[in-house]
């Protein structure tokens, strides 16, 4: 795994999927290490220099694929709280702010079947995956369980439609609370998910924490080993 290093880098592109809900393209200063689909960095808005404090930072979820690395990080964030209602306001292309990464354990192993589970923005640590797994026209068989609150909050519908025409064994089933998009209608279902997994499968939560917390116990009461069981934890 490689060592963190910290580095500048300046906004490229601002998408705005909502009013709380916005991703950021950076072009990194530096050279960037490798890093694995699902790390995390480290986003800090203030000066650094290194010989002194790193500035008060926030930890995103990698969006964007490990081989654009050297010309493009990206992350999602949901506004939640001041820091990141500051970065909403602050940050616009042109900007500059520092990273620190990698970090993280949430990883895909590429030989086994994995069953990812996203509540909302949840959805975020899977795309660095899908997007590596497009560009290699990968075949691991991946089945994603991917659950909203209405037709506005479903975000980067474009990239899994790519998922589902272009990767042989990627499949999704969407669920809608208020039946806004043609998807299943209401909330995710862990015993219907736990159902469709093959034996052998790696599941993968990410969402909102009692969600996390909830499913979890769930899976280790359907009988899931809890190394089985990976979740998406860092906040």
């Amino acid at each position: 795994m490689a060592n963190p290093v910290k580095i500048k880098a300046t906004v490229k592109q601002v998408v705005k999927h909502s009013d709380a809900v916005v991703s950021y393209h950076l072009v990194p200063q530096g050279r960037v290490p490798k890093f694995h689909a699902g790390q995390f960095l480290h986003l800090a808005l203030d000066a650094y220099a290194p010989d002194t404090q790193w500035p008060e930072s926030r930890v995103f979820s990698i969006a964007s694929s490990p081989t654009v690395r050297s010309h493009e990080l990206a992350v999602t964030l949901a506004v939640k709280g001041r820091f990141t209602a500051r970065i909403f306001q602050t940050l616009e292309p042109g900007s500059e702010c520092w990273l620190k990464l990698p970090y993280g354990e949430f990883l895909f192993p590429p030989d086994r079947h994995l069953t990812l589970i996203a509540g909302g923005v949840g959805i975020t640590p899977y795309l660095s995956l899908l997007q590596q797994m497009l560009e290699e026209k990968s075949g691991q068989a991946v089945t994603l369980f991917y659950g909203v609150r209405s037709a506005r909050h479903y975000l980067f519908e474009d990239l899994l439609s790519r998922c589902m025409t272009a990767l042989p064994n990627f499949s999704m089933t969407l669920y809608c609370e208020d039946g806004s998009l043609p998807a299943k209608k209401g909330i995710l279902d862990i015993d219907a998910i736990h159902a469709a997994a093959p034996d052998a499968s790696l599941f993968y939560l990410s969402g909102p924490p009692g969600m996390i917390h909830a499913f979890k116990h769930r899976l280790s009461n359907l009988g899931v080993d809890l190394p089985r069981i990976r979740v998406d934890d860092w906040e």
